[in-house]
């Protein structure tokens, strides 16, 4: 049986719009659902607005393929599609099962965290609940990513975009990194990571303990870009000496 997840709905309804673009999602090829949504379903609670709804696959080709012969999609690049009515874009990830890991150390880390995340996937039943009257809105069953691996994922984008075109994600990053983690046996999520291999986890580990470590330069300066990057009230609440609860971990995992 999928686990059950209730999540209540915004104002504006994002998350039964989303539900209803999952629902249009084909069964094969198999994919996945990672990215701020999967966090939101993981810890079971949309603790941050997220934008798009990103996938993972063995086979990236056909999958987007499949997306756009229905009626209300368009490409927006060779791994993007938009939906329309509601409007969600959708990323399509290569789960890169099968080709060889690439030579750069940040590559092969990113294919060995998606690999890991098809690995270790689960069904999830997800049901948008309105806030108005408590009653479900929409619902659809598909597989999820793990804790474990969206922590992976999420380490692995952080320095990623703390140096490129995005620094205004680093902020989300951090966040959904933080809530993967508090409240979590860090020994659980040590074995846990550990089963996506040595080099995965010590490459992740390394990020954390980097990025924050407690009386770091480099925590200070990624609790400054969280409280500018995400103005949200959950990220308000994040201090920085919870935020080294990552590089807790990191140095666990290395």
């Amino acid at each position: 049986m999928p686990d059950l997840v209730l999540l209540e709905d915004d104002a504006a309804g994002h998350v039964a719009q989303y539900v209803r673009t999952l629902a249009q999602l084909p069964v094969e090829p198999r994919w996945i659902l990672i990215g701020g949504l999967a966090v939101n379903v993981r810890i079971e609670r949309i603790h941050r607005a997220t934008n798009d709804v990103d996938t993972v696959t063995h086979d990236q080709t056909r999958f987007v393929e499949v997306l756009l012969s229905l009626p209300t999609t368009e490409s927006l690049s060779t791994a993007k599609v938009q939906f329309h009515n509601p409007d969600v874009e959708v990323d399509v990830l290569a789960s890169t099962e099968g080709t060889r890991l690439p030579i750069r150390e940040a590559d092969r880390a990113f294919a060995l965290a998606r690999r890991f995340a098809m690995c270790t996937a689960s069904p999830v039943r997800i049901c948008a609940v309105s806030p108005s009257t408590g009653l479900i809105d929409d619902s659809v069953t598909i597989e999820v990513a793990s804790r474990a691996a969206l922590i992976a994922l999420k380490t692995l984008s952080f320095p990623e975009r703390k140096d490129g075109r995005h620094p205004q994600k680093v902020g989300s990053d951090v966040q959904d990194l933080y809530r993967l983690i508090v409240g979590q046996s860090l020994d659980s999520l040590v074995e846990l990571i550990s089963e996506g291999g040595h080099v995965l986890s010590t490459y992740v580990g390394g990020i954390l303990s980097k990025n924050f470590t407690l009386g770091s330069s480099d925590l200070r300066y990624g609790f400054a870009r969280l409280q500018r990057l995400a103005s949200n009230i959950d990220a308000s609440t994040i201090s920085e000496e919870g935020l080294s609860l990552l590089g807790v971990l990191g140095a666990a995992l290395e």
